[in-house]
């Protein structure tokens, strides 16, 4: 028999298939559709709590008399850095602990807090049960970005974590339409209870369900752990020769420091200013657009605000769909500065829009929540679930966080001062243009890292590694 004949007979059974190719070439299940949905779904209440208390503010006004350049910008600003301390916790225990039990219990803190926001009795007790809500709710969206991307094919991560985004977007849906029809006929308190018990079931269904990453014991040594999660993914598939060793020592180094090395340190801090201005920026327009749209001028009433800001947050929802399917077959950041440069034209439009009222502006942010939430929203969580291994991803993903929470301060700081001082609707979207210009520097940033680092400029098939060769399914 021919000597090279021979070789490969004998060897390619016992030829051993990385974690990440092995799940590529099994592709996508049933199951990983399940989590993602379930994932998903704690991201729309993720994104609902966020603004279902902006709807709040108009209220507490009229009720309390707190000032929107004073008590409500307080709470705003303290709230985002909860958030972001939220985030950077959640995040090293997730590399810790593991991905579900820390978003389970950040689930279940924000839901509780919400809940029991409805019982303050003066504006005090309402920005204590708030900052604990956020607290978990800034645990959140690392945490559930973490876990997906670990789970899912690493040639379909950034669509996957874009697609579920869309979910936080839907969540800004169904807290404008809860406070469109609760608050008029019960009040505020009645929208902190329903909304915050609307997710308990999804945070059950959830810690039953979604398993812990394979990749997650993997990284630690816990090699049948890994194997049974795989099974669990991949039940027909012949796992015998799966390579799920440890990673080498330096990747089992602390995290933080891992991620500040000189391999990740430039990434780092570009991912850290891209969260901190893209996320600044989303939440002030979720934040205080309420409030702009029943200013004296353009003088919605809440309905008429609740409805646009209801429709901003749906087509956010198509923008992060849409975005998901194109970053399937398009680099990122060429996806990424499309559509920031996009934003650049919506928020000139929304800027200089002649005489403003319910029939002109309902389209125009029906528009705008197609773009402006897809630039702002998604773009540094699919950046970061790519830029790191699976041992410090959970660190790095929250660290990034942790830049938009802060982000999130800054604007919302930003947002009550220049309201406060008179700014209006098209002042506030003419300053939305400094951030977009500071975004595009940074994703170019991001994007020499790549080609100096030498992966592939992002493209879908950066992270998946060679495929061996398809996995072995019993018959």
């Amino acid at each position: 028999m021919n000597r090279e004949v021979h070789w490969i007979m004998t060897a390619s059974p016992t030829a051993k298939q990385s974690l990440s190719s092995f799940t590529d070439s099994a592709g996508l299940t049933w199951r990983h559709w399940l989590y993602f949905a379930l994932i998903t779904l704690i991201l729309l209440a993720d994104g609902m709590e966020v603004t279902l208390i902006s709807h709040t503010f108009p209220s507490l006004v009229k009720e309390w008399g707190v000032s929107v350049g004073g008590g409500i910008t307080l709470v705003v600003t303290a709230g985002f850095i909860t958030m972001g301390a939220g985030a950077m916790i959640a995040g090293r225990f997730a590399d810790l602990a593991g991905r579900k039990t820390v978003l389970t219990s950040a689930a279940g803190l924000f839901s509780i807090a919400t809940t029991l926001g409805a019982t303050s009795q003066d504006f005090t007790g309402f920005a204590v049960w708030r900052l604990i809500a956020c607290l978990g709710i800034g645990a959140v969206m690392p945490t559930g970005v973490t876990l997906l991307a670990d789970l899912v094919p690493a040639k379909r991560r950034g669509a996957m974590v874009a697609a579920a985004y869309a979910g936080v977007g839907l969540g800004t849906t169904v807290g404008a339409a809860l406070a469109g029809t609760l608050i008029p006929t019960g009040g505020w308190r009645s929208l902190l209870v329903t909304g915050g018990l609307a997710p308990v079931a999804i945070i059950i269904v959830l810690a039953l369900v979604v398993p812990e990453p394979p990749a997650f014991y993997a990284v630690r040594g816990a090699t049948e752990r890994a194997r049974q999660g795989l099974a669990r993914l991949v039940p027909k598939a012949d796992l015998a020769n799966v390579d799920l060793t440890p990673p080498a020592k330096e990747e089992n180094k602390d995290s933080i420091r891992v991620i500040l090395t000189k391999r990740f340190a430039r990434t780092t801090v570009l991912l850290w200013v891209f969260g901190f201005f893209s996320l600044g920026t989303q939440l002030l327009i979720a934040q205080y657009l309420p409030t702009l749209l029943q200013q004296p001028f353009p003088g919605l009433n809440t309905v008429q605000s609740s409805t646009i800001v209801g429709a901003y947050g749906f087509s956010s929802v198509l923008g992060g769909l849409l975005l998901g399917v194109i970053l399937m077959k398009v680099s990122r950041y060429m996806t990424i500065s499309i559509v920031l440069a996009m934003s650049v034209v919506m928020t000139l439009v929304i800027a200089f829009i002649p005489s403003p009222g319910f029939s002109s502006l309902l389209p125009l942010f029906t528009i705008a929540g197609f773009i402006l939430p897809t630039g702002f929203g998604p773009t540094r969580n699919i950046l970061a679930a790519a830029a790191y291994p699976t041992a410090v991803r959970g660190t790095g993903v929250g660290m990034t966080e942790l830049g938009a929470r802060l982000g999130s301060a800054a604007g919302g700081a930003a947002g009550g001062t220049l309201i406060g001082a008179g700014l209006g609707l098209s002042a506030i979207f003419l300053a939305i243009l400094v951030p977009l210009a500071i975004l595009l520097g940074a994703l170019a940033g991001l994007r020499a890292e790549a080609k100096r680092t030498g992966s592939r400029a992002g493209t879908p098939e950066e992270e998946a590694g060679p495929v061996l060769a398809p996995p072995i399914v019993a018959r």
